[in-house]
């Protein structure tokens, strides 16, 4: 039996709860759920710029984006351009970054250096990077084109931003540098929860290197690996949107025009919200299923399941 005098403390400590949580809420409801639940109603509207109470026509914006022969080739191509980008975004990243961390797990000095001037690329905001990098590719006194020179990797001045074959590249080179501080920092931190002590032992046992990493590391990380693949996947297929604003404007033709610039375009140049919406909508469902697909095939405790249910199913057939 709760006593008066306690039950008025509860109370008085839930009140006090809600207070300290109503403005936290409000933020997220004034500035998060309603233009994002405001966002997915006029997908489903012809909302165009001029016609702001556009009429309900349900599922039309989305069967267009995937079979009118205006927007259906220059959204396929986007697609096409968008997964090329992520995928190889994704892969670089864990490679170049998992070398990092595992360089910098080793102690020696001047690593403590190296980790601060990592995060400086990180630091930088999106568009101040962008610009960076913009000038750094510029086809006529750019830096880039001098160290390649001075290096005999080639005898011209590339314009990498309005080359065809180079321009997804200079930006998908521009968002590596962007990004790789952030993901070495993570394979970081896994790392350091590894204990020396299992190291050790497989050193005693005999184990190389290759083996100690594969055996040992690579298991240990697996948590880590989810992380990093989840957040560099939703990274890679929206975050390189600064990067093609500046320097490529999704140039030259399609080369760069990926799946968020072609929103960008469709929503806020040509004035067509409700398509622009869908087509939001799509990128923010492939994000979900690139997500699920991380976690159920990186997840061994749900592989041991599903395998402990295929060999439950085999035994009751049998």
């Amino acid at each position: 039996m709760i006593s008066k005098t306690e039950r008025r403390r509860y109370i008085q400590n839930s009140s006090l709860v809600y207070k300290v949580l109503l403005p936290s809420l409000a933020f997220v409801l004034v500035f998060i759920a309603y233009p994002m639940f405001y966002s997915i109603s006029i997908a489903f509207k012809d909302y165009k710029y001029g016609v702001p109470t556009g009429k309900i026509i349900w599922f039309k914006n989305f069967s267009d984006i995937f079979t009118r022969s205006t927007v259906a080739p220059g959204f396929f191509k986007s697609l096409e351009v968008t997964f090329m980008f992520t995928v190889i975004a994704v892969v670089m990243m864990v490679i170049i970054s998992l070398a990092i961390a595992l360089l910098l797990n080793q102690r020696f000095r001047g690593s403590g250096m190296i980790k601060v001037a990592l995060l400086l690329p990180y630091a930088l905001p999106g568009l101040v990077a962008a610009v960076i990098w913009k000038w750094i590719y510029n086809p006529t006194f750019g830096v880039m084109n001098y160290v390649l020179m001075r290096l005999g990797i080639t005898d011209q001045y590339l314009s990498f931003a309005a080359d065809g074959r180079l321009a997804l590249l200079a930006i998908l080179f521009a968002y590596v540098w962007k990004f790789v501080p952030y993901t070495t920092f993570l394979f970081t931190s896994g790392l350091s929860t590894i204990s020396p002590n299992v190291y050790e032992a497989a050193r005693m046992d005999g184990s190389g290197s290759i083996n100690t990493f594969f055996k040992i590391t690579m298991p240990l990380l697996l948590p880590i690996f989810q992380l990093v693949l989840v957040i560099q996947t939703i990274f890679a297929l929206v975050y390189h949107f600064s990067l093609v604003y500046i320097i490529t404007q999704g140039g030259p033709g399609d080369a760069t025009r990926t799946l968020a610039w072609l929103i960008y375009n469709e929503a806020f140049k040509y004035g067509r919200y409700g398509r622009g919406s869908a087509m939001a909508i799509i990128l923010v469902l492939i994000m979900i299923i690139f997500i699920y697909a991380y976690l159920v095939l990186l997840d061994p405790e749900r592989r041991k399941i599903r395998q402990k249910a295929r060999i439950h199913r085999g035994e009751n057939h049998v």
